[in-house]
């Protein structure tokens, strides 16, 4: 089996905002949660995200292990177009019609100067089974919130319209086993811890 952990990143700077392509750094808080995720846990790869969220985190972490750390630029989230960098609750507020899209029909929905949901899953999915066929056997992903609820609704199987239903916390990780070959099996091994 190979195991692949889906790490989230911690607490970024800027508050609560859509932040998909926008870069944030992590707070010093963001930075301790992902540490403590980390804490006594060893992989032979780490693949990150292009976005400094993630990837100064995953770098440090692998100089620490002494291991390799690859970016894969399928792994960065969702690009929210207008609404990058706005408060959530004035979207909400201002342009909730358009933004339920997002649930109410996920297969058509585009972020308004951003980036459709079917091309976001179709990028994920593209670096998720670059991971899978590597030949390392424990992967620590280290990604953004949306990635991971892409990759658990493959792994789940569960219907797109039902994704933002699964609570990611920052600097949480959900383990996936996964058997080493095609056709691949999954198995949930933990979520959110």
């Amino acid at each position: 089996m190979k195991t692949l952990d889906l790490l989230r990143h911690g607490q970024p700077e800027g508050g609560n905002v859509l932040r998909g392509r926008t870069d944030h750094a992590l707070t010093d808080e963001g930075w301790q949660q992902m540490q403590a995720a980390c804490e006594g846990k060893e992989w032979d790869l780490i693949v990150t995200s292009p976005l400094v969220r993630c990837q100064r985190y995953a770098e440090s972490l692998a100089d620490k292990l002494q291991i390799d750390c690859a970016v894969a630029n399928d792994l960065r989230e969702f690009d929210f177009g207008i609404w990058e960098n706005q408060p959530m609750d004035k979207i909400f507020k201002d342009d909730f019609d358009r933004f339920k899209g997002m649930w109410d029909d996920p297969f058509n929905f585009v972020a308004p100067e951003g980036e459709a949901l079917a091309h976001f899953e179709a990028r994920v999915l593209k670096a998720w089974f670059g991971c899978l066929a590597r030949q390392e056997k424990r992967l620590l992903l280290v990604c953004h919130g949306g990635v991971i609820r892409i990759l658990l609704k493959e792994v789940l199987g569960i219907p797109f319209q039902n994704i933002n239903r699964l609570d990611v916390p920052y600097g949480s990780i959900s383990r996936v086993s996964v058997t080493p070959k095609e056709p691949y099996h999954y198995q949930l091994v933990s979520h959110g811890s």
